[in-house]
């Protein structure tokens, strides 16, 4: 379906389609503004006077700018309050150029909406998946970079309404208040997605910051590469720095092919549409991460990522910085004039009705236009023809741009059959977005295991010395060596110990309840540090502070969780424990 050029609004039913009704109120508003600005600059002229009579001319000056300031914008306010273009109606009245300013039952009754099947030619369609083969092998055998288009609902007229993220984007903002329908626009927009493009050309990310009852019957899509919720935050955390890492990883990628957009390259990448549901939810629980998503807002556009953010309040939940590389709106129903302001200049949205969910302003490049949001008859079946059209089409299932984190035990299928000579896995390794299994290169010199008793590292010692003959490693394992450590110690033992420290040909592993007596470089370079909980020690043990603002309880009481520490690199992982 080929993206029409959004329009205004210009229709017979709207020509005089501002009522009697509609003028008073227009009138009362304009009369009420100028009060509200008349009351202060009368108090400010008054004060203005004294400060004169009294010759204290630096608080005069102050006083008489802010009184410049407030004749300025009461001059404004009259002059927006009068149409500056009008075009004649049927009945000889005049309305403003940009007509869906203003919404009437008319309109309102015009919109009947329809389905998203009809809208995509499959309601009376026996095999629906057909339909879409063809759309899917049309946008592969095209010789142009493929687009984000999808049509999402009807204007007044009864036309189909088509939303190209490319061109008309490359982000939005969709607002609206709770029963607006925000979340059946979202749920439409990427089925409808889904159905025209094929996984390879198009994926989603999901993130529902609303307990995720309206993202997750689409994680069935294909298309999809990660869906989470505020129900696990520090999941959510995870996809958002994998949003970081797929950004960062694109922009190697078009540098190392010298294009300036990926989507013109030879071979483009997939295009990653994120939907954030509850943006404001998203602000609020996790702040420190929005910045992530404000970057994909700037550098986005040439690198094929599109962010669709979706809240009920647009005023100070989404940065400036944001809102200046978004300017595709939509605005359903909002409770006051100044947030339809806010998103689409107008206050039109305000006056959506509450019986007509779904009603909505589109908002682009400065032209505004009503439409109604198409519903879905059977969102399951629709995701299950999609489903079966990958299949035709022998589509790849995309990989997860995350994964969930560690295991709290670690089962041997987990681990690599092989490994490079005098490699021996250990466990999983987390980098904070995907989980991989732990290999240390048992050459490089001994090993320090250091946590208290209980948390895993007499198990740990039993597998090395369990797996290290099956990996061709000559491993020799020392337990509880805090005292075989002290310099004062003749212990025979102590002696062997202090040896095999010096011996390359074997791979010393032992183990500490502290690292009181550890010295580093010379008794080891890297270690495993098994957290106590108590933040003081665990620092003072080596573990990083970012991350140990990362671990929580849970990590703290899991057994095997640890961090390894090498050359100052430091990673999260779970060990593994003798069978």
């Amino acid at each position: 379906m080929t993206p029409r050029r959004l329009r205004p609004c210009r229709h017979p039913m709207h020509s005089g389609c501002m009522s009697n009704t509609q003028t008073t109120h227009r009138t009362h508003t304009t009369a009420l503004r100028m009060c509200a600005y008349i009351a202060p600059l009368v108090a400010q002229c008054i004060m203005l006077a004294a400060l004169l009579v009294r010759q204290q001319w630096l608080f005069a000056l102050m006083i008489g700018s802010g009184c410049c300031a407030t004749a300025a914008t009461m001059v404004l306010t009259l002059l927006q309050s009068r149409p500056t273009s009008f075009d004649s109606g049927a009945d000889g009245a005049h309305t403003p150029s940009h007509a869906c300013d203003t919404i009437n039952e008319d309109m309102v009754r015009a919109c009947t909406g329809t389905t998203l099947e009809r809208l995509l030619n499959m309601a009376d369609d026996a095999a629906p998946f057909r339909t879409m083969c063809h759309m899917w092998a049309r946008t592969a055998c095209s010789t142009h970079p493929p687009g984000c288009a999808a049509c999402i609902g009807t204007d007044p007229f009864g036309e189909p309404l088509t939303i190209d993220l490319e061109r008309h984007g490359p982000h939005a903002i969709v607002a609206g208040t709770t029963g607006s329908g925000k979340s059946v626009l979202l749920q439409d927009w990427c089925v409808a997605l889904a159905a025209t493009h094929p996984p390879q050309a198009l994926q989603f990310v999901l993130l529902d910051f609303k307990g995720g009852s309206a993202m997750e019957r689409l994680c069935a899509l294909p298309h999809v590469r990660g869906c989470v919720n505020d129900l696990d935050l520090k999941y959510a955390t995870r996809a958002l720095r994998a949003l970081e890492r797929e950004l960062d990883r694109r922009e190697r990628l078009a540098a190392a092919l010298g294009v300036s957009d990926l989507m013109h390259a030879a071979c483009p990448v997939a295009r990653l549409v994120i939907v954030v549901d509850e943006f404001h939810m998203l602000h609020g629980q996790l702040p420190d991460y929005t910045d992530r998503l404000v970057r994909i807002a700037s550098l986005g556009r040439s690198l094929g990522m599109h962010l669709v953010a979706c809240t009920q309040n647009p005023l100070g939940q989404i940065s400036a910085s944001m809102k200046a590389n978004m300017s595709l709106r939509i605005c359903l129903r909002v409770r006051d004039a100044l947030q339809s302001q806010e998103m689409i200049g107008s206050d039109a949205a305000a006056h959506l009705s509450a019986v007509a969910p779904g009603m909505a302003i589109l908002m682009e490049d400065d032209e505004r236009r009503v439409f109604r949001c198409a519903h879905i008859e059977d969102i399951d079946a629709l995701i299950r023809n999609i489903a079966r059209c990958a299949r035709v089409h022998a589509c790849m299932a995309p990989t997860p741009l995350f994964t969930d984190g560690l295991p709290d035990h670690v089962s041997p299928q987990s681990l690599p059959d092989t490994c490079a000579p005098g490699h021996l896995p250990l466990g999983l390794v987390d980098d904070g977005v995907a989980v991989a299994p732990f290999v240390i290169d048992t050459r490089t010199g001994p090993l320090a295991v250091v946590g208290q008793h209980g948390r895993g590292k007499s198990a740990l010692l039993r597998w090395i010395e369990q797996a290290a003959p099956a990996y061709g490693i000559t491993a020799v394992c020392t337990d509880d060596a805090d005292e075989l450590l002290d310099p004062l110690c003749m212990d025979a033992r102590a002696g062997a110990l202090r040896a095999q420290l010096r011996d390359p040909r074997a791979f010393t592993v032992f183990a500490l309840s502290s690292t009181r007596r550890l010295r580093i470089p010379e008794h080891c370079t890297r270690r495993l540090i098994l957290p106590c909980g108590e933040r003081a020690v665990d620092l003072a043990d080596g573990i990083p502070a970012g991350l140990l603002n990362t671990m929580d309880g849970e990590d703290m009481r899991a057994p095997g969780r640890a961090v390894y520490i090498d050359s100052g690199v430091a990673q999260l992982v779970q060990l593994m424990a003798a069978s």
